[in-house]
């Protein structure tokens, strides 16, 4: 449970900071709709979450699984190279981009640009902070975690205020951001050798990654559905989006618990189900308390709040199991059955989305998708597994083999390790 939230803490305050700096910096220039900047660039927080999952976690788990040295800092290495050709399309082609969701272009390209760029030094500085999770640095992690962000949001606003400068505000808190990360980048980096195995880092992270392929269509086109309903719609949507994304991060803590554990082969089922339960307990809690205590700041309507925020609080009861099992079936089962579940699941999410052609579209596929996972999962959980001291045991090896190999693994460990 510390683990969980010392991770969850990091990932806390790695989210909640971006979020409380556009809110602040819309109060400090005084224009509220700065604050829609978050729903505008929503969608490429998922190509972040794809650069993540492939260079990140995918290059850890494949260290310990393959025990490849080089796994690591290749994945830093060449996924700092596609994050920034990959995000400089959005930075090129701004004002179309920002065009297609009805706004002003003029009004809102300065920030966006901000935005964009600062997706791309948070997926950079991920690497780093993915390497330490899988050493047990958790408190290390979460002291850079704690720096980078505090620095972000005091340097933003107090040059805002200082300077009234926006744009130069803007471009000098994304050099010391960068600066921060090249830094990080120094110390971490060894020398290594420089390979193309990096492709072999998918099939750890496939279902996750096809997953965050498809919420970012979902979030780019569908979302257009919310733009285009009426400012009390959107208004509503971007509070809760504010209120409960910072905790869909947290969240993420619940996966790279198990992710970490089950390459380590240390995951007890029991015992992180029920921590991920408390946990997820505090986390819904903490979203009706930001959502409420926002609530008259941006003066949105109570009953769109409340309807947006019931999916969220709904979706996220569920997604407490889907977290973990997703990965006990990814690595401990079968890739790729779990990646085919993944990706038919968004697929039927994916296409209500843009389907239904509500406003309430996003948060209905959204919940679908998770029900249909959680069914699914949990059928696969008392079909597929047993449970043995805490510990999953595919059935296909019986209780005699299970003991035979456990013997034969504590003869082998006591008598030859030397």
């Amino acid at each position: 449970m510390k683990r969980l939230l010392r991770i969850g803490s990091g990932l806390f305050v790695y989210s909640i900071i971006p979020i409380l700096s556009w809110i602040v910096l819309s109060q400090v220039v005084g224009d509220s709709r700065i604050s829609n900047v978050f729903s505008i660039t929503y969608a490429l927080q998922f190509v972040w979450t794809i650069l993540k999952l492939f260079f990140g976690s995918g290059a850890n788990i494949r260290k310990e699984k393959e025990k490849d040295e080089n796994a690591v800092l290749n994945g830093m290495f060449w996924g700092t190279i596609f994050s920034a050709l990959i995000f400089s399309i959005p930075l090129v082609f701004v004002d179309k981009y920002i065009a297609f969701f009805g706004q002003d272009a003029e009004f809102y390209r300065i920030y966006v640009i901000f935005g964009v760029a600062l997706l791309f030094l948070q997926v950079a500085f991920s690497f780093v902070i993915e390497k330490l999770y899988f050493e047990d640095k958790e408190k290390l992690a979460n002291i850079h975690l704690f720096v980078f962000n505090i620095t972000n949001f005091v340097v933003l606003i107090f040059l805002v205020w200082l300077i009234k400068i926006t744009w130069l505000a803007l471009l000098i808190t994304l050099a010391v951001l960068l600066v921060y990360v090249i830094v990080l980048y120094i110390w971490q980096f060894r020398k290594f050798k420089i390979d193309f195995k990096f492709f072999k880092n998918f099939k750890y992270e496939s279902a996750n990654i096809f997953s965050a392929l498809f919420s970012f269509c979902i979030f780019l086109f569908a979302y257009k559905y919310v733009f285009s309903a009426g400012e009390e719609y959107l208004v509503a949507l971007n509070l809760v989006s504010l209120c409960t994304d910072t905790q869909w991060d947290c969240l993420g803590a619940i996966s790279t618990v198990a992710k970490v554990d089950i390459s380590k082969n240390r995951f007890d089922y029991k015992q992180e189900l029920k921590n991920s339960y408390i946990f997820s307990a505090i986390i819904m809690l903490s979203s009706i308390v930001m959502t409420f205590g926002l609530f008259s700041v941006y003066n949105a309507n109570l009953l769109l709040v409340v309807i947006f925020l019931l999916f969220e609080l709904l979706d996220m009861v569920l997604w407490t199991y889907v977290a973990s099992m997703t990965v006990v079936v990814q690595l401990e089962y079968s890739a790729v059955l779990n990646t085919g579940l993944c990706l038919g699941c968004k697929a039927i999410r994916t296409i209500l989305s843009l389907v239904l052609m509500t406003a309430f579209c996003t948060v209905i596929g959204q919940v679908v998708e998770t029900v249909l996972l959680f069914v699914v999962l949990l059928t696969i959980r008392f079909v597929k597994f047993r449970l043995v001291g805490g510990k999953l045991k595919n059935k296909n090896l019986n209780v005699d083999d299970w003991v035979v190999k456990r013997f034969k693994d504590y003869c082998r460990e006591e008598f030859f390790s030397n």
